[in-house]
């Protein structure tokens, strides 16, 4: 048990970067800050001299962002069981990276895809990527607040019945205002028309570590789902 316990504790990529920094390689390699040797004086306020040292690229010890086989794939194979996923995948581009990979995957040239009016500019961009073809829903708004909420059951109902064309809901959950809704119900209802569940989750990835909170996208039966790790959770700027 306490095995498992340090294993799932473990970081991967973060003892790598820490194992590459002991060795004591010189730093004929990018980045140009030489491990720190290099650095401006403003930066070294900013980053201790440790990370520095562990802030290298293209070393083969660190793994490959775009085709992981070590250090890389372990950490990303462990996110995938942390959040009961069958793949997760880093991003470093934010989660307009993950948005626009997560559309241009799931959809072709063409295809209808629904999406709400309050969704991120990114999902825009994604779909115009992916050259597919926005069916906008109007989500419902609280008067007394003056702010749009979720989608409702009844409104994807009637958007699927009136374009049943459509390959995917792409759907925003939790709302940037923090409102979540049913989304298990919503995951049947679009699955059962054969059409994907696919979630910007941004504001959302900190649901699956407490059972007070509504639960997580994949949870509810989503095919994919992006998530902004810095915005809710620990990670540095544009962390996905």
């Amino acid at each position: 048990m306490e095995q498992h316990r340090d294993n799932i504790l473990r970081a991967p990529i973060a003892e790598a970067m820490r194992a590459y920094a002991a060795d004591g390689a010189r730093a004929y390699h990018t980045p140009g800050h030489k491990q720190g040797l290099g650095a401006h004086p403003l930066l070294k306020a900013l980053v201790t001299e440790e990370g520095l040292r562990e802030e290298v690229s293209l070393m083969e010890e660190l793994d490959d962002l775009h085709e992981p086989t070590m250090c890389i794939k372990e950490a990303q194979e462990m996110a995938a069981a942390l959040y009961g996923a069958d793949q997760a995948y880093f991003m470093i581009n934010g989660t307009t990276g993950a948005i626009h990979t997560m559309l241009m995957g799931a959809l072709r040239p063409g295809d209808a895809v629904l999406v709400p009016r309050n969704a991120h500019r990114s999902m825009i961009g994604g779909i115009i990527l992916a050259g597919a073809q926005p069916v906008f829903l109007q989500p419902e708004v609280d008067e007394r607040l003056g702010i749009a909420m979720g989608l409702t059951e009844e409104k994807i109902a009637r958007a699927i019945a009136a374009h049943p064309e459509a390959k995917a809901l792409a759907c925003v959950y939790p709302t940037y205002y923090g409102v979540t809704f049913d989304l298990a119900r919503i995951a049947a209802l679009v699955h059962a028309h054969d059409m994907l569940l696919l979630v910007d989750e941004a504001h959302g990835p900190h649901l699956r570590f407490s059972e007070a909170l509504p639960p997580q996208a994949i949870d509810c039966g989503a095919d994919m789902a992006a998530q902004s790790t810095h915005k809710i959770l620990g990670a540095m700027t544009q962390a996905s």
